[in-house]
């Protein structure tokens, strides 16, 4: 995987090196050089993020451009397909340019997108800057995610679910798989509380309904205000599923927000949160024409009790300490209580 020299913001010479490798040989071009060498950025827990720029690079690769490397292959090459037909379905998400398998060199799937200047809503911002910020946020942020989450849904799921299924991926590509795939999961590391979780769901699963291609982890930080509106980033969860696949996990988050907070801080900003969840509902009903199917209160409750799940299959398989800021470490007691109440519409 990619190599940070400490402390400087930059990456070590062999992984530019490795990079400059794969664009040379994805592209033709044997004097393809940076015209601004890759920098590290943040964006998340599973994948390594490069920001950079080419010097005279053919057309469509002069501009700014991010390199996502995703160190399982499959996973990376999913999360390309997806991202390449939503965008040009007009869903607002960068532009994938390259998609490249390089598991011997910077260890990965690599994908090569257009970077996106801007920030997520909630960037730079302290626990007491958000508090300081809720009301702004608390308009902003659930209209600016059911806005997203509409425009997403609204696409046929079609075309993308023939070409997920054409690659032969392991990747879940439905609610179903990955209820499936985290059953297993928690089998092979000995959790049968979990297995017998995921059997539970499994069991349970509602009938027929309608399908969308859905993000699955749409939250403020997978979002980017930029200059042209807001872009929605990181298709690592997609799937073809019920809308409430994204809808549920959406009011999980806005409703506990997994943000560190002093217990008093905490406790305040609890009414609030439920109110921005409450809110979130409300404007993508207003927005969705299709939006009582929805938002159908069985779905919700079924999906939120996989993303429960996936929550703690999750954390089961962390070696060692946790990820630092790891929003798992806040939702964990929140996705138990999920998964021990029984089943029924409550959020």
């Amino acid at each position: 995987m990619l190599s940070v020299v400490a402390g400087s913001g930059t990456t070590d010479a062999d992984t530019n090196r490795l990079l400059l490798g794969v664009l040379r040989r994805s592209t033709g071009r044997a004097d393809l050089a940076f015209g601004d060498p890759p920098r590290p950025i943040s964006g998340g827990f599973d994948a390594g993020l490069l920001r950079f720029r080419l010097d005279s690079p053919p057309p469509d690769l002069d501009r700014e451009l991010v390199a996502r490397i995703v160190a399982r292959s499959p996973l990376g090459r999913f999360e390309a397909e997806v991202q390449r037909r939503v965008a040009d379905a007009g869903v607002p998400t960068p532009a994938v340019r390259l998609a490249v398998d390089d598991p011997d060199g910077l260890g990965g799937f690599v994908i090569v997108m257009d970077h996106v200047p801007g920030r997520p809503p909630l960037a730079g911002l302290g626990p007491a800057a958000v508090l300081g910020n809720l009301p702004r946020l608390t308009r902003q942020l659930p209209d600016q995610l059911a806005s997203v989450a509409g425009r997403l849904h609204a696409v046929d799921p079609a075309p993308v679910e023939r070409a997920l299924r054409s690659e032969g991926t392991d990747v879940p590509i439905t609610a179903v798989e990955l209820a499936e795939h985290l059953s297993a999961a928690a089998e092979d590391r000995g959790r049968e509380d979990l297995v017998g979780a995921g059997g539970d769901l499994l069991r349970h699963r509602p009938d027929g309904g309608t399908k969308a291609i859905t993000h699955g982890d749409l939250h403020p930080f997978n979002l980017i205000d930029g200059p042209d509106g807001t872009v929605l980033i990181d298709w690592t969860l997609a799937a073809i599923a019920h809308p409430a696949f994204t809808l549920a996990f959406t009011q999980l988050v806005l409703a506990h927000p997994p943000i560190a907070l002093p217990a008093p801080a905490r406790t305040a900003l609890g009414p609030i949160a439920r109110a921005m969840a409450r809110r979130f509902t409300t404007t993508y009903r207003t927005l969705c024409p299709d939006a009582d199917d929805h938002l159908d209160p069985t779905q919700l409750d079924w999906h939120r009790r996989l993303h429960a799940l996936r929550v703690l299959v999750e954390m089961s398989g962390w070696d060692g300490d946790a990820p630092a800021g790891h929003p798992w470490l806040i939702l964990a007691p929140i996705a138990r209580q999920i998964l021990d109440r029984p089943r029924g519409p409550s959020s």
